[in-house]
């Protein structure tokens, strides 16, 4: 029987090294975890966001959510950590939360909403939920601020508009 290709020792290494990974990620984080690592990055990413909340830990980890909202609902989420494997699958988690919620419900995803959702969370690693979560409330906060109040104005500006014009026409 002819021998196959010889394999490359570097690809036998690499294969290696990722078989160990996700061994690990499984044990820390379970199925659910694991698969929201996995799939990370090929999320669908969000162009033009109407807002981003972003938060520091004392451990480092930055985790931004960014959000597009219509009217008073979140439509679209993303996120960017440059934090472990923890903040990403925490920032994951949240952005999949918050994703179809109303302002008001989203602002109340908090870590226990998190944690509950990837189902298995080493305890050392559980403050990356709060910044998660606490990055959600940063961008519902900034839209009430700057988009929100913008976008009230404006709905004010076309109302007036629009009774202006029903009064030129003798409406």
């Amino acid at each position: 029987m002819p021998a196959g290709p010889e394999r490359d020792p570097l690809d036998a290494l690499l294969d290696v090294f990722e078989e160990e990974q996700t061994a690990d990620l499984i044990e820390r984080f379970g199925q659910r975890g694991y698969a929201i690592w996995r799939d990370a990055p090929a999320r669908e990413r969000l162009v033009d966001p109407t807002s981003v909340g972003t938060v520091k830990g004392s451990c480092g980890d930055t985790i931004s959510i960014a959000i597009a909202v219509a009217g008073e609902r979140i439509t679209a989420t993303d996120f960017d950590t440059d934090g472990c494997a923890s903040s990403l699958i925490a920032a994951a988690t949240a952005a999949t939360l918050a994703r179809g919620l109303s302002l008001d419900t989203a602002v109340d995803i908090d870590e226990a909403a998190i944690l509950a959702a990837v189902g298995r969370f080493p305890d050392d690693d559980r403050h990356c939920a709060y910044l998660a979560a606490a990055a959600v409330r940063e961008a519902v906060h900034r839209w009430m601020i700057q988009g929100g109040a913008l976008e009230a104005v404006n709905n004010a500006e076309h109302t007036a508009a629009a009774q202006a014009d029903a009064r030129a026409d003798g409406r």
